[in-house]
């Protein structure tokens, strides 16, 4: 009987975690308190729980992520400001859209916007920044090809959980299982590859009909409340191969020497040198204000993203603390499933209850390690892949914040993310999941 209260009391924390930071509680103070919750009722004296595995997991997240978070963060917000993200989206587009219109006008820049999404973000951009550096770049291509703003969030999340999946990136969802498995960064390259294209297939496709049906009703795009200001005219913008150098370099040293921490820091200094001198100067704010200013916020940025993760890991540290967890996890591994279908669910569960894919990888990838017959490779692969799922649901934070920049409705901007992001990309982990299950030595 104590067991099944404790698991009861698991998932009712992880329940009271989701509603009330959906209703826009903090979770940096409803995170203590379910882990407090959890912890008296599997009967852990409460101190102990909170100066023991709480701040362990809090702080061991912190240690092994802060540069990573950091250094992503403040290259997403050169990009921002110095005009290079807007700038590889309109070369694009006066490239491969120059004489287009109507529908395959549309098509073209869904497959740019998705193509800029995913070189930004493999070019060492944090998914959760390059959500927020994007906005403006794809509210520009929506404008241009006339597609109603209510796919904004899905054009933007579409390419960013691509490259989130793909073998090679330098990203944490990617670099977290190599620290704890010990694998390179391109662990299981052709089942990963097989997941990308998975995604570019199912969410481009989707994407391309669903805007095509409704400009086919009528639908227009439309700014609403949004602030919306087009390319300045005159504005002197970093030319296209400028505003790509520190993403290539980024991903090239990543691969040589599978360190993130060096490749993005050589990244971040190439961003400085290449591009802020193309930061706008007016009369009050010179570049070096601008500057400052960029990396203040970036500064801001970096505390509130890695604190959100880190308090999430201290709650799911106190739950792996109690016996009941270690019930639910041997219930899990005893299903009868294969290996790698297992990993898909037991990962996406994790990041969908954590709402935070570092989060969920850190505390499942050991426990998958330590309990399936499974290679390092395939565990490593399938859990990046599937890491990718359920960290988009409706009630995760940075939907929420995007769909409210968005000037959306749950039940307007929505469904293209879940389509992109919880649909194709779960399509994506079984296909990868199903691959290893039948070639097992694949690499």
């Amino acid at each position: 009987m104590s067991t099944t209260i404790g698991i009861l009391s698991i998932v009712v924390a992880f329940a009271a975690l989701i509603v009330l930071t959906y209703k826009g509680m903090s979770v940096m103070y409803v995170a203590p308190l379910c882990a407090l919750f959890v912890a008296l009722v599997n009967r852990i004296p409460l101190l102990d729980a909170i100066t023991g595995p709480f701040l362990g997991g809090t702080t061991g997240f912190i240690t092994g992520l802060l540069p990573i978070f950091m250094l992503s963060i403040l290259m997403g917000r050169v990009y921002v400001e110095s005009g290079a993200a807007v700038n590889i989206a309109s070369t694009l587009m006066k490239v491969f859209a120059r004489n287009a219109s109507g529908p395959r006008k549309q098509t073209i820049a869904v497959y740019i916007c998705i193509a800029v999404s995913w070189a930004m973000c493999f070019g060492g951009i944090d998914t959760f920044c390059a959500l927020f550096t994007l906005f403006p770049v794809m509210l520009t291509i929506c404008a241009e090809a006339n597609i109603p703003r209510k796919y904004l969030i899905g054009l933007i999340t579409c390419g960013v959980s691509t490259a989130a999946l793909t073998p090679g990136a330098p990203l944490v969802t990617n670099y977290t299982p190599m620290n704890i498995l010990g694998t390179s960064s391109a662990a299981g390259l052709i089942p990963g590859l097989a997941a990308v294209l998975v995604m570019l297939l199912g969410g481009g496709i989707y994407l391309c009909k669903s805007i095509h049906k409704a400009s086919a009703r009528g639908e227009v795009f439309e700014p609403g409340n949004v602030p919306f200001t087009p390319p300045e005219e005159g504005r002197k913008y970093p030319p296209f191969l400028v505003a790509l150098l520190p993403l290539i370099a980024v991903v090239v040293v990543f691969n040589l020497i599978n360190n993130l921490i060096p490749a993005l820091a050589l990244g971040f200094v190439l961003s400085l040198v290449l591009l802020v001198p193309f930061f706008p100067k007016t009369a009050e704010c010179g570049r070096g204000k601008a500057l400052i200013n960029t990396l203040n916020e970036g500064g801001r940025s970096t505390a509130e993203s890695i604190f959100m993760g880190a308090i999430v890991v201290g709650f799911a540290s106190v739950v792996q603390a109690t016996a009941a967890y270690q019930v639910m996890v041997d219930g899990l591994l005893s299903l009868p499933l294969p290996a790698p279908i297992l990993v898909v669910i037991a990962v996406a569960i994790l990041v969908g209850l954590t709402g935070s894919p570092p989060a969920g990888l850190a505390i499942v990838v050991p426990v998958l390690a330590a309990n399936l017959s499974l290679s390092p490779i395939a565990i490593h692969r399938i859990a990046t892949t599937a890491a990718t799922t359920f960290d988009t649901l409706p009630f995760q934070g940075a939907i929420l914040i995007m769909l409210s920049m968005a000037d959306l409705k749950h039940k307007d901007g929505y469904p293209p993310v879940m389509m992109c992001t919880v649909v194709w990309t779960l399509a994506a982990s079984v296909v990868a999941a199903i691959l290893f299950a039948i070639f097992p030595g694949l690499t």
